[in-house]
């Protein structure tokens, strides 16, 4: 597998536990990468965006990520209207799902855990390149984006596959007002998470009060 950094193949059943074993790894940062046919469809996204990491790094570098979400919600306010909608209690999301299949739940018979080297988390998209078609953004907007929370919730990229990212927060929201700021951020960030999931942005910031797993997902 012509991969740019090291891959380990696991079972599904023992992906997220050889996850956490791999954090422990000198240089590298684990990240779960799903199946071979993710993989290999994760690959040819790449193939197409010609820029090195470290000038995504660099591109990254120069977004305002709190800028980005304005000026992304006035390209089509309509679309990115933001308007909240009613308060309901769901409970936190807690458990990583990127091994998992989507239809059944279970887990997949394999999946593939990325080394990447990287020093911190966040560049991960950048060193991936991941992103850059539809609605999803593109490396260095990711990269850009995940800085900007980790600084303010300390997060980490636990998977990307072709269409889904999910991350691990260390200091989530932990009042109403709070993760109805950050869940009008996710919306305009990865606007089928409503559309397609919870509906409302309301009802997105109840999944993220006091939730440690933060899900994103692009049609």
């Amino acid at each position: 597998m012509d991969f740019p950094c090291e891959v380990i193949k696991v079972s599904g059943k023992e992906a997220v536990k050889k996850y956490q074993e791999l954090k422990a790894t000198p240089g590298v940062i684990p990240v779960i990468l799903g199946d071979k046919e993710e993989i290999d469809s994760s690959m040819e996204s790449m193939s197409y965006i010609q820029a090195s990491f470290a000038q995504l790094l660099q591109k990254a570098e120069a977004i305002d990520a709190e800028q980005w979400f304005i000026k992304r919600k006035a390209q089509d306010p309509e679309y990115y209207d933001t308007t909240p909608g009613d308060w309901e209690d769901f409970e936190p999301a807690n458990d990583i799902t990127v091994h998992l299949d989507i239809v059944s739940g279970e887990p997949k018979p394999e999946v593939y855990i990325a080394l990447v080297p990287v020093v911190k988390s966040w560049m991960i998209p950048a060193f991936l390149k991941t992103g850059s078609w539809n609605d999803c953004p593109n490396p260095e907007e990711h990269a850009a984006i995940f800085k900007y929370w980790d600084e303010k919730y300390g997060i980490s990229v636990v998977g990307i596959t072709t269409d889904v990212i999910e991350l691990e927060v260390k200091n989530p929201p932990t009042t109403k007002q709070q993760a109805l700021q950050l869940a009008e951020q996710q919306f305009i960030y990865c606007p089928d998470i409503v559309y397609q999931g919870t509906q409302t942005i309301a009802a997105l910031a109840s999944t993220l009060l006091d939730g440690k797993i933060w899900f994103f997902w692009w049609d």
